[in-house]
């Protein structure tokens, strides 16, 4: 059986949400029946704070894949992380992993209008950061911010302007899925994302 490690902060952690929809992994398992897919998201965590627990969680497990998922917090007023070492700490992961393993996900736009402590314009150059990481090291990436900041983000997040909805997820898991799809031989019955 092949394993994925999902990694990242509070939008991967959890199998549910308050309202009982599913999340990122519980959303995958649902797909992926034949692998093993791991939750390794804490709430609140920021990329310096995950290099400590990068053996613990990822790397013991000796995955076949790991979706990298950091950033809302790297980028947020109360635990800025600079742009110089989100930078670091992201290379320093796919290479510790090996970047033939490694998918990086970009952190997804905020509803501004609900969200204090980060703004858009700050997210893009966090998602921009990821994308030139993953260019330089050879990882598969998956463009989030890009791919959602055109549309109407309300619609994707909770009250907080922040937390993905079960839209949102849905969103992210197909976008995995996907990326899945091209890395492997396995086929998964056509779906429509969400507008």
């Amino acid at each position: 059986m092949k394993t994925l490690v999902c990694f990242g902060d509070s939008i991967t952690s959890k199998e549910k949400s308050k309202d009982g929809s599913l999340r990122l992994t519980s959303r995958l398992r649902q797909e992926l029946t034949e692998w093993v897919v791991m939750n390794a998201g804490i709430p609140a965590e920021t990329t310096r704070a995950a290099l400590v627990r990068l053996q613990d969680d990822v790397l013991r497990h000796h995955p076949d894949f790991v979706t990298i998922l950091f950033g809302a917090n790297d980028s947020s007023d109360h635990r800025l992380i600079p742009l110089k070492e989100y930078e670091k700490n992201l290379t320093y992961m796919v290479n510790k992993i090996g970047a033939d393993k490694v998918i990086l996900i970009s952190p997804a736009p905020v509803f501004e209008d609900q969200q204090k402590a980060r703004t858009n314009d700050r997210m893009k150059k966090y998602a921009q950061t990821v994308k030139k990481v993953a260019k330089l090291e050879g990882t598969s990436y998956i463009p989030l911010f890009e791919t959602l900041v055109d549309k109407n983000i309300q619609k994707y997040v909770i009250d907080d302007g922040l937390h993905f909805n079960k839209f949102g997820y849905e969103q992210l898991s197909e976008l995995v899925l996907r990326k899945i799809k091209t890395l492997t031989a396995i086929t998964f019955p056509k779906k429509q994302l969400s507008p």
